[in-house]
């Protein structure tokens, strides 16, 4: 198992950082406001910021695999908290874009950087449990930003942005000082991993490998789930205000039960169902869940029935993502680094793609992007199933192979 100290250390720098984020997302929209951007000009930033990553991560999962884990990482969290603190200094559309843009690909690393240093300090017995706490750690952070935010924002629109900065920052020392760099680890898994498949395989040749067996269906997985929980971040206060005129109050509620549930999972109820279950079984169930939460969100007669679904979205991804990234990390052709960063491109992808269509369908049919999320879920369980059977057939010709 990773050290209790350096994942504690590593989870608090994440948990900071994660806050940052969670603070400034529903922040700057007003900042917007008050240079007088429009709706489009403000789409675009978050649109930005995602786009970036899309492109980056990867270069950085190769570098942590080249260089190390700890520079990319404290690289990563040193862009984000500057990014932030020179959002305070723009003074115009074409400024706020610059900074958006060169902030997320100067910092989308760090995940990459973190999750692959938990990966590689921690056996793969024990990894699934591991990486889902890092995940809860990191949703709690977001899930606190937002309450920090409104309690310093009448200070003034930049304090927010002052606070995320500073947060992400304060970390470095900690980061420098306390974090031993896995690049150095003695864990042989991880040795080989540097040592052999890092050097014979290019990047190139490490980004077509998306499309191989053992790869595809889980950066799908991470895809389809990204561009449907975008597409619910996205437009669930509008279309509870639209169908049910619901107050702030119900639309906090319904964000904090989804996730409050995925952050209580992934801390308290996750282990145990690495106990009863295998990794290809829990997804199946996770995505089951995920998919029935969509459907309460679309088809609710009442509001009380669409935050109930979002407790069981919260539910069901808290159970696909962590044992999704955790199965990929375990994947060592090709270096754990630009394995995570891969994955960090796909979940970019759908923060793109799911608010572009979700904000178009939306327009026709307010439930229109939560059905198209329970479709898209549904879809992933028939590919879960779909591998499952073919593994099946594999096993089987291999015994008849071996026993004639």
């Amino acid at each position: 198992m990773m050290e209790r100290k350096a994942f504690f250390l590593l989870g608090f720098i994440m948990f900071l950082t994660m806050t940052g984020y969670g603070i400034v997302l529903p922040t700057l929209p007003f900042l917007a406001d008050d240079l007088g951007l429009s709706s489009v000009q403000m789409s675009s930033l978050i649109i930005i910021w995602a786009v970036s990553q899309l492109i980056t991560a990867p270069i950085w999962g190769r570098l942590a695999d080249k260089i190390g884990r700890k520079p990319v990482l404290m690289i990563g969290v040193f862009g984000f908290g500057v990014a932030f603190l020179l959002l305070i200094l723009a003074q115009n559309y074409w400024q706020l874009l610059l900074v958006r843009l060169i902030g997320a690909a100067i910092s989308s690393g760090t995940q990459t950087a973190a999750f692959s240093m938990v990966a590689d300090h921690t056996r793969k017995e024990f990894r699934n449990q591991t990486i889902a706490k890092m995940g809860a750690v990191n949703g709690l952070g977001f899930l606190c930003g937002p309450a920090i935010g409104g309690l310093f924002s009448p200070f003034g629109v930049v304090v927010p942005f002052i606070i995320a900065g500073s947060l992400a920052l304060i970390t470095l020392p900690f980061a420098h000082f306390y974090i031993r760099d896995s690049i150095n680890n003695d864990n042989k898994e991880t040795q080989n991993t540097f040592a052999g498949n890092n050097e014979t395989v290019s990047f190139w040749k490490s980004i077509t490998m998306v499309t191989k067996t053992g790869y595809w269906n889980h950066y799908m997985i991470i895809l389809g789930l990204s561009i449907a929980a975008s597409s619910f971040f996205g437009l669930l206060g509008y279309y509870l205000i639209a169908k049910f005129e619901a107050t702030p109050i119900f639309v906090s509620m319904a964000f904090s039960a989804q996730a409050g549930t995925s952050v209580l999972v992934q801390f308290f109820l996750l282990k145990k169902c690495y106990e009863l279950w295998n990794e290809d079984t829990i997804t199946k169930i996770g995505l089951s869940f995920t998919a029935i939460g969509y459907c309460l969100i679309s088809f609710a007669p009442l509001i009380w029935v669409a935050i109930l679904g979002c407790v069981f979205t919260g539910f069901g991804q808290s159970l696909v993502r962590p044992t999704t990234i955790a199965m990929l990390s375990k994947r060592t052709e090709m270096g754990r680094g630009i394995t995570l960063g891969l994955q960090e491109s796909m979940d970019s992808l759908g923060r793109i793609l799911g608010p572009l269509w979700g904000g178009w369908v939306f327009i026709y049919l307010v439930s229109a992007p939560f059905i198209t999320s329970a479709v898209i879920t549904v879809i992933l369980l028939g590919i879960a199933f779909l591998i499952t059977s073919q593994q099946k057939i594999e096993i089987s010709l291999h015994k008849d192979t071996s026993n004639s």
